[in-house]
């Protein structure tokens, strides 16, 4: 049996690219139905109604995502063997990209990976949130001190080699998974 990895970089850039994103569109429906609850009295029944209303498109929203999330893991575990993730802070990614990172729910879908991983006997290997993925040059391991996160493409001062700062962070990631 082959190993074969997949990058945290490259699952995100996928669940980014390939994602639905549920929330983002049925928020106009959202909107209207928590705008028509904000008009009601509060506890008579047309109030009711409507939180029942907004209860079952937030409902139906989270059903939407959690069966995406569901496909795309046992696709993942159907094809790979060796699953490799990098520990991310997602609170500090929520400032930079706002609603579209919850909309993704990371970490529901991990905890979903680790179930299918666990059912279908394949290994999910976790590194943690500080191993240094992006700055080292995944060929000869020079650490590039200069890369800042504007910087999405560098070169190598050692081995001379081209870097695009995603792919770099996935083959280091994939190097430390495997390594552990």
């Amino acid at each position: 049996m082959s190993i074969s990895c997949v990058y945290n970089v490259d699952i995100i850039v996928y669940l980014v690219k390939t994602s639905l994103q549920f929330f983002k569109q049925s928020l106009k429906t959202l909107q209207s139905l928590n705008k028509a609850l904000s008009r009601k009295v509060k506890g008579s029944g047309n109030w009711y109604r409507a939180c029942r209303a907004l209860a079952r498109q937030h409902r139906k929203v989270a059903r939407q995502r959690e069966d995406w999330q569901w496909k795309l893991a046992t696709e993942l575990c159907t094809e790979f063997d060796t699953l490799c993730f990098e520990t991310l802070n997602l609170e500090s990614m929520k400032h930079l990209w706002g609603r579209t990172v919850s909309d993704h729910a990371f970490y529901q879908f991990l905890k979903i990976l680790e179930q299918k991983c666990a059912k279908h006997s394949k290994k999910l290997v976790q590194i943690g949130q500080w191993t240094a993925t992006t700055k080292p040059c995944s060929d000869c391991g020079y650490d590039n001190k200069e890369l800042s996160l504007s910087d999405r493409q560098w070169i190598c001062h050692e081995c001379g080699s081209h870097h695009d700062r995603d792919v770099n962070a996935a083959i280091n990631i994939k190097q430390a998974g495997l390594a552990a």
